[in-house]
C-alpha cells in the first residue's frame, strides 16, 4: 500500500487548457470521480457558479508567484513567459507536496491540480512531476474569444477580439508543444460533455484509474451554464 501511495503523490492530475475553455466543468467532474483537489477557489454567480476548482494556494503562491519572478503577468494575460526559457524551480516538488499534506491530502488518493497557467509553465511542472498525467481541455477559438469578451474579469485586459485571438494562439501553441513532448495526456472537449455525449469524460476517468460516478457527473454538467 506504501508504495501506491508514492505513486498517486508523485503522479497528479493536471488539468489545463485556455481560460474560457471549460477547465472548471473536468475539474469539477474528476473530483466527484474521486480526485483530491484541496481547497478551491470559490465559484462567481455570472462567470462559474459552480466554483473555479483551483487549489487556492497552488495557484496564488506558486503560478502567480513563478509569473512575477519572471516579469510575466500573473494572470497569465498580458505578458507571457517565453516557452523556452523557463527556470527550473528547486524543490518545486516537496514544496507542492508540503502544501498539499498541509491541506489533509491523503496519500491514497489521486491529487488534482487545475490551472490554466499551466500552459504556460508547463515545462516547470513536468521536470518537477515527470510522472503527471495531463488532461488537455479544448473548445472552439471562436467561442473562447466570445467568451472571454463577455466575462468581466477577461474582457477588462481588452475589449479587441483581435487580442484574443493572438492570446488564443499563444497558449495553442504551447499546448502543441507539451503534446509533443514525451508526456501522457488526454484531450477533451466539454461542449461534447454538455450536448449529453459524456463517453469521452467516462473513458478518462478509467485511465485515471478514478470512479466513474455517472449519476454525480451528469447532474454536475448544466448546459444552461455554457454559453457557446
Amino acid at each position: 500500500m506504501r508504495d501506491l501511495q508514492r505513486i498517486y503523490i508523485n503522479k497528479p492530475i493536471f488539468v489545463l487548457g485556455l481560460a474560457r475553455s471549460g477547465t472548471s466543468l473536468i475539474a469539477g467532474a474528476l473530483e466527484l470521480c474521486g480526485a483530491w483537489l484541496g481547497r478551491t477557489v470559490t465559484g462567481s454567480v455570472e462567470e462559474n457558479p459552480k466554483g473555479f476548482f483551483e487549489n487556492v494556494m497552488l495557484r496564488d503562491n506558486i503560478n502567480k508567484r513563478i509569473l512575477l519572478n519572471l516579469g510575466c503577468d500573473p494572470l497569465g494575460v498580458q505578458r507571457l513567459p517565453a516557452l523556452f526559457n523557463l527556470p527550473e524551480i528547486p524543490n518545486l516538488s516537496e514544496t507542492i507536496k508540503h502544501i498539499i499534506s498541509a491541506e489533509g491530502y491523503q496519500e491514497n488518493k489521486r491529487w488534482l491540480f487545475k490551472d490554466a497557467k499551466l500552459s504556460l509553465l508547463w515545462p516547470i511542472y513536468k521536470t518537477a512531476f515527470p510522472n503527471a498525467q495531463w488532461i488537455i481541455v479544448r473548445r472552439n477559438e471562436e467561442d473562447i474569444i466570445n467568451s472571454c469578451l463577455r466575462t468581466v474579469f477577461m474582457v477588462q485586459h481588452s475589449k479587441d477580439p483581435i487580442f484574443w485571438k493572438k492570446w488564443v494562439n499563444e497558449y495553442l501553441f504551447r499546448l502543441d508543444k507539451l503534446k509533443k513532448s514525451e508526456i501522457w495526456y488526454r484531450e477533451i472537449w466539454p461542449h461534447n460533455l454538455v450536448r449529453g455525449d459524456i463517453s469521452s469524460l467516462r473513458q478518462i476517468v478509467y485511465d485515471l484509474e478514478l470512479s466513474w460516478n455517472k449519476f454525480e457527473v451528469a447532474n454536475f454538467i448544466n448546459p444552461h451554464y455554457w454559453h457557446a
